[in-house]
């Protein structure tokens, strides 16, 4: 496949899952699984993400800051442990087999997918600040960890697992659980980063026109996000999902 016609194939996708990753996350179910299918290898896969899903997540923390929608002190706090969590994570991906970590990658992404589409917005969780205090900062330090490990170590799905721990840990309206989900997610894109692009893990031909994609959908998420929620998004992400993942597996005979 040419260059010219893996891009035409590709941009539109990347752009889309910055739609999808700036409301609800998970627009690394769809870009991951993407960059395999074009034939790059599972680090440079990574790597790729790494960078173009930090300057979305970038774009979309910016906005969500400007209107009110980050919880700044406690994203912070979350960031000391998330930070740490990533670095770890990195370590472990480069000790695996690359088999063992494809098959991990078509087992988690569907269970994530799930997780996602039945997920229910609680009326109670309407915080939009919380104070500083012994508790909140020992909750933020967990969802820190939870979040830093994760995004290193597995990725897709991140921007979920972030809504989902601070309004289940504490209880954040789902938009402020989304933006402070991003400053985490951008902090641990970096650390990881750094690891990938050392280790020549980056394809930045195909990373940075997907960047400036995924900066474009961002752009148009955020706003729908504000206004709407993630309910759009669901149904159409749950649907995108499992047909990757169903291609993907056949596609690597993981299961054979």
């Amino acid at each position: 496949m040419s260059y010219l016609k893996t891009l035409f194939i590709i941009c539109p996708i990347f752009f889309i899952s910055g739609i999808i990753d700036s409301i609800g996350g998970g627009g690394g179910l769809i870009v991951l699984p993407t960059y395999l299918m074009i034939g790059l290898p599972v680090r440079s896969a990574y790597g790729c993400n790494k960078l173009q899903a930090g300057l979305g997540n970038l774009v979309s923390a910016i906005k969500y800051f400007k209107n009110n929608m980050v919880d700044l002190r406690i994203a912070l706090v979350s960031a000391i442990t998330a930070m740490t969590g990533a670095w770890i994570g990195t370590k472990i991906i480069f000790l695996l087999p690359e088999e063992s970590i494809q098959k991990a990658i078509t087992v988690a992404l569907p269970v994530i997918a799930l997780i996602m589409v039945l997920r229910k917005t609680d009326a109670r969780n309407v915080i939009m600040r919380s104070e500083i205090s012994k508790k909140t900062v020992v909750q933020a330090l967990i969802v820190g960890v939870i979040m830093g490990f994760y995004n290193s170590l597995f990725g897709p799905g991140i921007g979920t697992v972030a809504i989902i721990a601070f309004t289940m840990i504490m209880h954040y309206d789902a938009r402020c659980a989304s933006g402070n989900g991003k400053v985490l997610i951008v902090l641990t894109n970096a650390i990881a980063l750094v690891s990938y692009v050392k280790t020549g893990n980056v394809a930045y031909e195909i990373a940075c026109p997907a960047a400036i994609c995924a900066i474009a959908g961002n752009l148009v998420g955020v706003n729908l996000a504000i206004r709407k929620g993630e309910k759009i998004i669901k149904p159409v992400m749950l649907v995108v999902v499992i047909l990757t993942v169903i291609k993907f597996a056949w596609q690597n005979h993981l299961w054979g």
